[in-house]
């Protein structure tokens, strides 16, 4: 139940105003005070913008939103791009040993010759870059980088290895070709994505060729007029950026196999086990050995009983199962490969 006061306090910041942003001119005029507001962002009914700027629910592009209008304000247009377009296209970014999620100041892409310094304030960082009409989509009011553009972007920033430049090119090729799979829904924002799963994503893109080879090509189209900085990575892992895989799991374990002498895997296929059931497995090498990435039962998102019986009943229609974990294949990739191959050997032998 909710408390009385607590009740007149969600009344008085509902009578505020009609727009999405409060300020505290505005909140005072209306006679609530700076700790009545204080009071608000506490209850999850306001939160923080910028100083003196208070959004209602919890929009992560309010803060865009707002700075973007004010250098317009100046003449300058802006794009919300790099690491801060994570949480709306939900591009991975890899370091050293596992996902980057998307901290730090909001990153805001301006033209060259722009009239405003470059570098980090008050929680923003403005940086210069060259943005083609096709870099630039909106989302919700708000000027951002594309999937392909910004998977391209954390690519060159991230890029020290080969996964941490192959992961992020892998997912902006794939959530791209969901937004060209929903171009032609009538009035859908590019931010309303999640009407597609994963799995509805991966079936088009494997019976579609061409939607695949379209936005492949793109990718190629785009990295060969990039000039800049972190480039030497991108163009390292370009022949092996893959839009069939679902997770940063599974683009480590893709780096890690397409770098070694084995035979290139076959991502995300249906197979049929013993019992005439359907599967759909992460990877499977020569028709035969399954490589699966255990991110899924490791943290709990799979009944480990019923993976028990999805891998005897793959076993029993004579696959050969690999398993391999985040830490596996960060720290000791040649025990995954070795058992790779001892299971391709195996294979061959029967």
């Amino acid at each position: 139940m909710t408390h009385p006061s607590q009740r007149q306090l969600i009344d008085h910041v509902a009578a505020l105003t009609e727009s999405d942003v409060i300020t505290t001119r505005e909140a005072a005029r209306h006679g609530l005070s700076k700790h009545r507001m204080a009071r608000a962002v506490d209850a999850g009914l306001l939160h923080r913008i910028v100083r003196g700027h208070y959004g209602r629910g919890d929009d992560p592009l309010d803060a865009a939103r707002h700075h973007i209008g004010r250098l317009a304000e100046r003449g300058i247009p802006a794009v919300l791009g790099t690491l801060s377009a994570a949480p709306i296209w939900g591009v991975p970014a890899f370091g050293n040993a596992g996902p980057i999620p998307a901290t730090g100041p909001l990153a805001l892409l301006v033209p060259r010759g722009a009239d405003v310094r470059q570098g980090t304030r008050h929680g923003v960082r403005i940086k210069v870059a060259d943005l083609e009409a096709g870099d630039i989509t909106s989302v919700h009011r708000v000027s951002i980088t594309t999937p392909l553009r910004r998977g391209l972007d954390v690519a060159r920033d991230l890029g020290r290895s080969r996964a941490s430049a192959l992961i992020p090119l892998s997912g902006g090729v794939r959530v791209q070709a969901a937004m060209m799979m929903r171009s032609s829904a009538a009035g859908l924002d590019d931010g309303e994505l999640g009407a597609l799963t994963s799995h509805e994503i991966t079936d088009r893109l494997t019976r579609d060729t061409r939607l695949r080879h379209a936005v492949l090509a793109q990718l190629h189209q785009l990295v060969s007029r990039v000039n800049a900085r972190g480039m030497s990575w991108v163009r390292r892992v370009l022949p092996d950026v893959e839009p069939l895989l679902e997770t940063a799991l599974e683009g480590l374990a893709w780096s890690v196999i397409t770098a070694s002498d084995l035979p290139r895997p076959e991502p995300q296929r249906v197979i049929v086990g013993r019992s005439g059931k359907k599967y759909r497995v992460d990877f499977i090498l020569e028709g035969r050995v399954i490589l699966e990435a255990d991110g899924r039962v490791k943290y709990g998102a799979t009944d480990p009983w019923k993976e028990k019986q999805r891998q005897s009943d793959l076993e029993a229609a004579g696959y050969w199962v690999v398993r391999c974990t985040w830490e596996e294949l960060v720290h000791r990739p040649e025990q995954v490969l070795a058992r790779i191959r001892m299971a391709l050997a195996r294979s061959a032998a029967v």
